[in-house]
C-alpha cells in the first residue's frame, strides 16, 4: 500500500506542476500578439486617427488608368487619390483630371478652396452612381443641376480631408 501511494503523489505532483507551468506561462504578457489597433485585448483603438477597418485607406495614388479599372472595388472605401483640378464647379465641388473621364470630387467636409489646374490629393470615401438631388440633400446645398450633367450615375469622391498646392 505504501508503494501506491508514492505513486499517487508523484502523478500529483507532476498534474500540480503542470498546471503550475501553464498558469504562469498564461500570465506573461508578452506572449499575445494585439490585434491591429489594440493593445492587450483592449478593442479602443490607440492614437488618434489610427486607421480602422472603417476608415482605412485602400488605394493612395495618382488618379490615373489603374484606379479607373479597379474603382469599382473602392465603393465604399476610402481612397487618396492625387490630380490636378480641371473644373471647379462650385464652392464644394470640383473635378479632377485623369486618362479617361475626370473624377468628381464632392467636399463633405471644407477642404482648403482649389482653382483650376491646381494639384490636389483628397482622401474620401468612394461613392457610386452620383445624384445631383442626392447629395443635395445630404449635404443641405444647391448645385447647378446643368454642371452635373456628365457626372450623373458616375463614381465619386466624397471628401473628408484634403492638400492642394502648385
Amino acid at each position: 500500500m505504501r508503494i501506491r501511494d508514492r505513486s499517487s503523489t508523484r502523478v500529483l505532483s507532476a498534474m500540480l506542476a503542470a498546471v503550475t507551468v501553464l498558469g504562469l506561462v498564461g500570465c506573461n504578457q508578452d506572449d499575445p500578439v494585439p490585434a491591429e489597433g489594440e493593445f492587450m485585448g483592449n478593442p479602443t483603438p490607440y492614437g488618434v486617427g489610427t486607421p480602422t477597418e472603417e476608415n482605412k485607406v485602400v488605394y493612395e495614388g495618382q488618379y490615373n488608368q489603374e484606379f479607373i479599372n479597379e474603382a469599382e472595388n473602392y465603393v465604399g472605401q476610402q481612397v487618396t487619390i492625387s490630380g490636378q483640378v480641371s473644373r471647379t464647379l462650385s464652392p464644394e465641388t470640383f473635378a479632377i483630371a485623369g486618362p479617361a473621364d475626370p473624377m468628381l470630387i464632392v467636399e463633405e467636409r471644407e477642404i482648403p478652396a482649389v482653382t483650376d489646374g491646381e494639384s490636389v490629393e483628397i482622401t474620401g470615401m468612394m461613392q457610386e452612381s452620383f445624384s445631383v438631388v442626392e447629395v443635395e440633400e445630404q449635404l443641405g446645398i444647391d448645385l447647378e443641376d446643368e454642371l452635373y450633367a456628365d457626372f450623373q450615375g458616375e463614381n465619386y469622391v466624397m471628401a473628408t480631408q484634403g492638400w492642394a498646392g502648385g
